[in-house]
């Protein structure tokens, strides 16, 4: 019989109730401007946060790499890069996102409207559902500028990666969506115990050959899963997701949010999925770019 991880032990479907408005710190959710792990973007230079993969050797201590990228209207710290158009006559994230949102159905839709590109890169929209209570898009990085659900987009054949795919869905019954697990952390186990700084404190464990790494802010519930063979340093990447939150607000969710970041086996690729319920909508951001762009995205999220 399989072991289950001590945080799950209670059933899925129970609501996750904490004292907490959100998460941006263990007794704010108020953004601040400046971070030391802040990611910067300029035009035609982009320093971009990373925080996944086993190999930190390309990283600096913030958990940094740069690269030379274009970038889109705003960063994740909330600053102007690139406004009503990029460079080399790229039509703007914002455009992009106005263009999506005039499209669906559902009236102040909130989207994302910050991606981390490399140079010569733009960002394609497809929209792949569109009703008055749900909507599905998905975010592509281009090598040109190409229109709202351009087919090659879409296309069975088609090689344009993916940035992150975004949906919200409606519920008669939001606890029977089976995403958000029960946590209850407040009595973790000495030699289970990680200081994460901040005064936020995690659940290290193991279970059927992965390592587990849990913690919470505000209403949220944060955790890395990776393959124990890996040897993954779970505690290092949390470390810097939980300084950039200390800058940087994610939604806020009027019930409860999850985070969940899984490193497949040899920890060179990652999937990030941020879900996050809103009464009887939920809200869910997938992608596999590294965490810190992952959450990036999420900041970014606005109606």
């Amino acid at each position: 019989m399989k072991k289950q991880p001590l945080w799950m032990t209670i059933p899925v479907t129970t609501a996750v109730l904490l004292a907490l408005a959100g998460c941006g710190g263990p007794d704010s959710n108020a953004a601040s401007s400046e971070n030391s792990s802040s990611p910067t973007t300029t035009v035609g230079q982009q320093t971009q946060s990373g925080s996944g993969g086993a190999d930190f050797s390309n990283e600096n201590e913030a958990g940094t790499k740069e690269n030379t990228g274009t970038t889109d209207n705003e960063d994740t710290s909330g600053s102007k890069a690139n406004d009503n158009q990029g460079a080399n006559g790229q039509v703007s994230v914002n455009k992009v996102i106005q263009q999506v949102r005039n499209q669906l159905t559902m009236k102040d839709a909130s989207l994302p409207t910050s991606f981390t590109l490399e140079k010569g890169e733009y960002v394609g929209a497809a929209i792949l559902s569109n009703t008055a209570d749900a909507f599905k898009v998905n975010f592509y990085a281009t090598t040109q500028s190409v229109a709202i659900n351009d087919q090659s987009l879409t296309a069975s054949d088609s090689k344009i990666p993916v940035l992150a795919s975004y949906e919200m869905k409606t519920y008669k019954d939001p606890n029977q969506s089976e995403i958000f697990p029960e946590t209850d952390l407040k009595d973790i186990p000495t030699d289970m115990a990680v200081d994460l700084g901040h005064g936020i404190q995690g659940l290290s464990e193991g279970a059927a050959g992965s390592q587990y790494l849990t913690w919470q802010e505000g209403r949220w519930t944060l955790q890395i899963r990776s393959v124990s063979e890996d040897k993954m340093n779970n505690p290092g990447i949390a470390k810097k997701m939980v300084e950039y939150l200390e800058s940087h607000t994610l939604p806020v969710p009027k019930d409860k949010g999850y985070i969940n970041v899984e490193y497949p086996s040899g920890g060179k690729s990652v999937h990030v999925t941020i879900s996050w319920q809103d009464g009887h909508q939920i809200y869910q951001l997938k992608t596999e770019q590294v965490p810190l762009e992952a959450l990036g995205m999420a900041v970014s999220v606005k109606s």
